[in-house]
């Protein structure tokens, strides 16, 4: 399945729920797992992982190569955790309009290849954007309880919705849940017409300690908000699926210096 985050501004939390879901998919499914970075550049999905790709999303374009399967796994970048990456490009305004047949082919080609696939779709509903959307099993609106994030969360549903992405497809995160002020999640609820479906708490430390070491939140000290984002996960993958025993002596693996495979 295919499941895209879009953020309703800015800074909403839009990578860090797309890596840390992502991996978290991985763990408690042992199913094969891709997180796509679909912002125009820079992306920070690789930069959240500590990879270095060697080649990226633009490159793939560029070349075609979405155009044949086989050649897919050559543009990936993999980390220890088990989730593969397929990064953004260094070329600002990339993608654009004009790569979006290339967006749509792309995301075919990894749904035949991955049982999960993340796309880490930034704060702008472009043309590109999209396509993502209208390829996706679920759309994941990523929001912070602030009134101007709220009031822009309210919008990007209608302009969703008119892209061609059923109410059925939609999901909210309220990201840093804990920084709740004077606006009640039952306030929130009324506005929307919708349901908040997932919580996340805040916990800025332990977000900018993983995005330094590149691992999920996972590897590092134990906190709630592993728990917040585990629960995502389960929820996006469904039933059936029994998470590994957890082990600190296997989750705190540094990330693998893997360039990407020859092209």
């Amino acid at each position: 399945m295919i499941v895209s985050f879009l953020g309703t501004k800015g800074g909403t939390g839009t990578t860090t729920m797309a890596v840390n879901v992502g991996a978290e998919a991985r763990r408690v499914t042992d199913r094969a797992t891709v997180v796509m970075d679909l912002k125009a550049a820079p992306g920070d999905v690789a930069l959240f992982l500590g990879v270095r790709p060697r080649f990226t999303l633009t490159h793939l374009l560029d070349r075609l190569a979405w155009r044949d399967p086989g050649l897919m796994a050559g543009y990936l970048t993999a980390h220890a955790c088990g989730v593969d990456v397929l990064a953004a490009g260094d070329e600002w305004g990339r993608p654009s309009a004009r790569d979006a047949e290339g967006i749509e082919a792309t995301l075919q080609c990894l749904r035949s290849r991955y049982e999960f696939v993340f796309v880490d779709a930034g704060s702008a509903l472009t043309p590109t954007t999209a396509v993502a959307l209208q390829s996706s099993d679920l759309v994941v609106l990523v929001a912070n309880p602030d009134v101007p994030c709220l009031r822009n969360l309210q919008r990007l549903i209608d302009a969703v919705r008119l892209s061609g992405v059923s109410t059925d497809q939609l999901r909210v995160l309220l990201n840093r849940a804990s920084e709740f002020g004077a606006v009640s999640m039952k306030q929130i609820e009324s506005v929307l017409g919708m349901t908040i479906d997932w919580t996340v708490p805040s916990d800025y430390r332990t977000v900018a300690a993983a995005v330094t070491s590149g691992v999920p939140v996972r590897a590092l000290r134990v906190s709630g908000l592993q728990d917040h984002i585990e629960a995502v996960a389960r929820a996006i993958a469904g039933d059936g699926y029994e998470a590994p025993a957890f082990s600190p002596s296997t989750a705190t693996v540094a990330p693998r210096e893997d360039s990407g495979a020859s092209q």
